[in-house]
C-alpha cells in the first residue's frame, strides 16, 4: 500500500507532466530557466561559502538542476571545490543535466536514502508540492538530517505576502482536478514549520524576482478549462479586493503575484 506522502509526489508529478524534461526551462515564461533568476539565488548563498576550500552542495527536488550547476561555476570562480548531487523524482527532469560529474537521484525527498552529510543544502519553489504543513515539516527533518552540523539549507520559498492571501492560493490550485494542489508560503509561518522541521535557527536573507502568473499560464501549463477559470474567479471574487492585492481579477481570468523570500537555515549555532 502506497503512503499518502509518496502518492502525494506522484500525484502532483502528474500534474506537471506538460513540462516535464526540456520543456520545464520554459514554463511561466521561463522564470526558472533564466540565469538572471538563478544568479539572484546564488548570490545569496555565496557569501556562506567563502571560508570552505571545498563543499558538498546536494540540490533537493531539483528537476534539470540548473540552478546547482549556476552555485557551483560560481564557486569554481571562488576556486572553491564542491560536488554537486541533484535529487528529484522525475527521470524527464534529471536526463536533461548531461553534466557527467554531477550526480543524479531519481527519487521521491521523503523517501530517499542518501549516503554521507551536506556543507549545502539548496531548494527552490519546491516546498509547496508538499500541499499540507505535515508533510512540508516530513521534508524538512528530512533535509535537517542530511546536513553537516556546520551546513545552512538555502529554501527560496514560492510565497504570497500575508496568510489570507496564501490561503486563497492554496484555495486555487486545489480548486480543479487539472492543476497539482499547493500549500504555499508567507513570512507569518515559515519561520514556524522550519523550526518543527528540525532547524533553530532561520532568518531571511534576500528576494528573488516575483512572478506573475495567469490564467494563459496555467492553461498551458495544466490544460484547464474555460469552466475551471470562471471557477478560480468565483473563489477570487469572495475576497475583497483591498484584501489581495497580489491576486486579481482581469477581463479574461486573474493574475497571482507571487514573491519569493531567500531563507537559509541551520540546525545548530549562529550564522
Amino acid at each position: 500500500m502506497k503512503t499518502k506522502s509518496k502518492s502525494m509526489a506522484r500525484e502532483n508529478l502528474a500534474h506537471d507532466s506538460k513540462v516535464l524534461g526540456k520543456k520545464w526551462n520554459n514554463t511561466y515564461n521561463k522564470y526558472f530557466g533564466s540565469k538572471k533568476n538563478m544568479l539572484s539565488f546564488v548570490k545569496q548563498v555565496i557569501p556562506y561559502t567563502l571560508k570552505m576550500s571545498k563543499v558538498q552542495v546536494l540540490y533537493a527536488c531539483s528537476g534539470p538542476g540548473f540552478l546547482g550547476e549556476e552555485l557551483l561555476n560560481e564557486l569554481e570562480k571562488k576556486r572553491i571545490r564542491a560536488d554537486l548531487v541533484l535529487l528529484d523524482i522525475s527521470k524527464e527532469h534529471l536526463s536533461q543535466n548531461k553534466n557527467q560529474k554531477t550526480r543524479k537521484i531519481c527519487a521521491d525527498l521523503l523517501k530517499a536514502k542518501i549516503e554521507g552529510k551536506f556543507d549545502i543544502i539548496i531548494m527552490r519553489s519546491s516546498l509547496d508540492y508538499f500541499w499540507t504543513e505535515k508533510t512540508q515539516i516530513q521534508a524538512l527533518k528530512k533535509l535537517e538530517k542530511m546536513l553537516k552540523p556546520t551546513g545552512v539549507f538555502f529554501n527560496q520559498a514560492a510565497s504570497m505576502p500575508t496568510l489570507m492571501q496564501r490561503n486563497l492560493a492554496d484555495k486555487i490550485y486545489s480548486s480543479n482536478e487539472k492543476m497539482g494542489k499547493r500549500h504555499f508560503q508567507c513570512p507569518a509561518d515559515i519561520a514556524k514549520i522550519c523550526l518543527a522541521g528540525g532547524f533553530s535557527k532561520i532568518k531571511k536573507i534576500g528576494n528573488a524576482p516575483e512572478l506573475i502568473v495567469t490564467e494563459k499560464e496555467h492553461i498551458e501549463r495544466y490544460s484547464t478549462s474555460k469552466k475551471n477559470i470562471a471557477k478560480i474567479q468565483g473563489i477570487i471574487n469572495k475576497i475583497p479586493a483591498e484584501k489581495r492585492p497580489n491576486i486579481k481579477l482581469t477581463k479574461t481570468g486573474y493574475s497571482l503575484k507571487f514573491i519569493f523570500p531567500i531563507y537559509a537555515a541551520k540546525a545548530t549555532g549562529r550564522f
